[in-house]
């Protein structure tokens, strides 16, 4: 009874660990109770970037635990770990003898100093991409694992596989979801995620500047609203009928097919400047980030605060002299041929060759041609924090 009480408290211990970063040690600890071992340890091999992790108990030492991730990533590891089958615990006794083990290198400079010999070990995962071991050891001079020992950890061993693949896919998950927050707070564009009551939960760095300044969209207790109520009210119908068109299963109507290909929705502002164009889209809820209960994506573009394209850029993608971009530029402001000639004080003929050139340039033969192609290269980048 007693063994199987540890082997429950081991259980709850391996799953809460999948919940708090530093559990691990916790686990482990419950695991070698179960056993009666010592120095428990799960090795995580990253063998595409041959990188190593080591997750331990609390009897670890800190300069040896160093010791064990370097010399994975050096490739020294124990000379049993080829013959240790996926999913089952196995004495290492049983893989190479213990007159072979006690002369191996890894043996004489990774166990010996820590006083252990016999250990119980089993392969959690293999794959081209990973590798995890879990092994855990007895004093030199202490008896080998039992076999009730050795069942113990069996039925131990399956917990320990599924919580370390979980511990992983959400790193994985977090890590892109990072990546991908990083990606739009440099975009100059307003992204807002919201559900299907348009409450916001996620806004990048150029949304929640437009936000704080509350021209034209603010944030209540209602969710995201327009400074006409009108405006909410079509905001609102927007988010609504994509949050629908992007619920998985069931068919789609002509109305939520065009939910689904965006709507458009201009935004009147108190101060005047020209409105917010918004586009609202339906995030496909497979795609989601686990957890997040984001629907919809609504863009915020802000006419006044579109960027030009930079000079440097024009040159590079078209092959553009200087002051051929700065005309290209000027053009692209939308006020005609012989206003950018009068802001860039050259002459208008000067002007009309310098157009000729650059419409060659970029594969363009009209002036809307060539602002429309300017307009999207003009999406710039913040800088980072």
């Amino acid at each position: 009874m007693e063994r199987a009480d540890a082997i429950l408290r081991a259980v709850q211990q391996i799953y809460d660990s999948a919940l708090s970063p530093d559990g691990w040690s916790g686990a482990l600890d419950a695991v070698a109770a179960v056993s009666g071992g010592r120095y428990a340890g799960i090795l995580i091999e990253d063998q595409m970037l041959r990188r190593a992790q080591l997750l331990t108990d609390g009897t670890w030492d800190p300069a040896h635990l160093d010791l064990v991730t370097a010399t994975a990533e050096a490739g020294v590891l124990p000379p049993w770990i080829r013959g240790v089958p996926v999913g089952l615990v196995t004495r290492s006794s049983a893989i190479q003898a213990d007159q072979d083990y006690s002369r191996s290198l890894y043996y004489n400079e990774v166990v010996r100093p820590i006083g252990n010999f016999y250990a119980a070990v089993g392969l959690l995962e293999q794959t081209p991409a990973h590798r995890g071991l879990f092994a855990i050891g007895r004093p030199h001079g202490a008896e080998n694992f039992a076999d009730d020992d050795v069942a113990a950890m069996q039925l131990l061993l399956p917990h320990l596989a599924r919580v370390l693949d979980l511990r992983r896919r959400a790193g994985e998950a977090e890590r892109r979801a990072d990546a991908i927050e990083t990606v739009l707070d440099r975009v100059d564009l307003g992204v807002i995620l919201v559900d299907a009551e348009g409450r916001p939960l996620y806004f990048n760095r150029p949304a929640e500047a437009l936000l704080a300044r509350a021209d034209g969209l603010s944030v209540g207790r209602a969710g995201i609203a327009a400074a006409l109520a009108e405006d909410t009210r079509r905001l609102h119908r927007a988010i609504a009928a994509a949050a629908a068109a992007g619920l998985p299963g069931g068919t789609i109507d002509a109305a939520g097919r065009a939910a689904a290909a965006g709507a458009h929705i201009r935004v009147s502002r108190p101060s005047g400047r020209r409105p917010l164009l918004l586009t609202v889209i339906p995030v496909a809820r497979a795609r989601l980030h686990a957890g997040l209960a984001a629907q919809v994506a609504v863009f915020v573009t802000d006419p006044d605060g579109a960027a030009s394209p930079a000079p440097a850029l024009l040159r590079e993608m078209f092959g553009l002299t200087a002051a051929e971009a700065a005309l290209a530029i000027e053009i692209s402001r939308g006020q005609g041929l012989d206003a950018a000639a009068d802001r860039l004080s050259i002459a208008k003929t000067t002007a009309r060759t310098h157009l000729a050139r650059i419409f060659d340039k970029t594969d363009t033969s009209r002036q809307a041609e060539l602002v429309r192609l300017l307009l999207r290269c003009g999406v710039s980048l913040l800088p980072p924090d």
